[in-house]
């Protein structure tokens, strides 16, 4: 007598695997939606780390730091100037002694001094769902206004040229107004310590992010780039003039609007919103589809209105 094997027939083991993949494509989307929330938490933490600093200094000094510092205005998208950040203020609330130390605060910041602390990465300004995380940038920025508008000594928001405001100049109530918010970079942003659009942006829109670019540089003093046989990232010094690293047409500023003092809105990459930080450090995520009168009043500190409703 002869024993037969039984053992699974090629169709069987195709309709288990068609079925596992099915199993997988269901789970997916439950999967990236968990890792996404993950990445909105700890986002929100950073922020929150943020609120703290601001606050902390404000105990300090009777005063919110300066959106930015300059000797006058409008503050243009090219990197000549003092232009030292209301992020550059916040150092030694973010556990940032060695870099408040290194900061030379006599000279620009995009002089050669500077250079190292400017290109010091600081985990609480990224974002986890943003993939810019390989260069000196922020990917928070302070209102400085409630509609597009240059940077400058007369604007109305929390942090712009020379701002320096203290609690009372929150007319409008700390708790219905915005102060801090996520935004999208692009690769000609002037870093975390620059007091451009690079760390402050208006309140005119906030914005889903798109495809991310991976090449981003940091103009003027400083540029970027990648060795021909490794991923390493190195740096370079530059004695060209900082004009020459910028083209203000990559800015996407829209028509009408000198690209040269174009600021921009706010914005993420977690799909349905943004975090947006109110003065009295509460965290709020925002939907991208908010009404953009909303956006606009709690972008202004002190326009008199009644304040309106954030439950969208």
């Amino acid at each position: 007598m002869t024993t037969r094997r039984r053992g699974f027939t090629l169709v069987e083991l195709l309709v288990v695997i068609a079925f596992i993949g099915i199993l997988i494509g269901l789970l997916l989307p439950a999967v990236q939606a968990a890792r996404e929330a993950a990445r909105r938490a700890s986002c929100s933490n950073n922020l929150s780390q943020i609120a703290i600093a601001v606050h902390q200094y404000e105990h300090s000094f009777r005063v919110f730091p300066a959106g930015v510092v300059n000797e006058s205005g409008p503050i243009s998208n090219i990197p000549v100037g003092y232009h030292h950040g209301w992020l550059c203020a916040l150092l030694p609330y973010l556990d940032q002694p060695a870099a408040n130390k290194l900061l030379d605060r006599k000279q620009s910041i995009y002089a050669a001094a500077n250079v190292d602390v400017r290109n010091h990465r600081i985990h609480v300004f990224y974002c986890p769902s943003s993939s810019y995380q390989s260069v000196a940038i922020s990917n928070y920025a302070g209102v400085h206004h409630e509609v597009e508008a240059a940077i400058d000594s007369d604007n109305h928001g929390v942090f712009f040229l020379n701002s320096f405001i203290p609690l009372r100049e929150i007319e409008d109530g700390e708790s219905h107004t915005a102060m801090v918010g996520e935004k999208i970079p692009d690769h000609q942003d002037l870093g975390w310590s620059s007091g451009t659009r690079a760390t402050l942006r208006n309140l005119s829109e906030l914005k889903r992010g798109g495809k991310q670019k991976t090449a981003i540089t940091l103009p003027g003093i400083v540029s970027g780039g990648t060795k021909e046989t490794s991923s390493e990232q190195t740096w370079n010094v530059s004695n060209d003039p900082a004009e020459q690293w910028i083209d203000l047409a990559e800015l996407g500023a829209p028509k009408g609007i000198d690209p040269k003092y174009y600021v921009g809105g706010f914005g993420s990459y977690h799909g349905s919103g943004s975090n947006l930080v109110f003065a009295d450090g509460a965290i709020r995520f925002m939907s991208h589809s908010i009404d953009e009168n909303v956006l606009k009043q709690i972008g202004h500190r002190k326009d008199g209105r009644l304040p309106p409703s954030l439950e969208q």
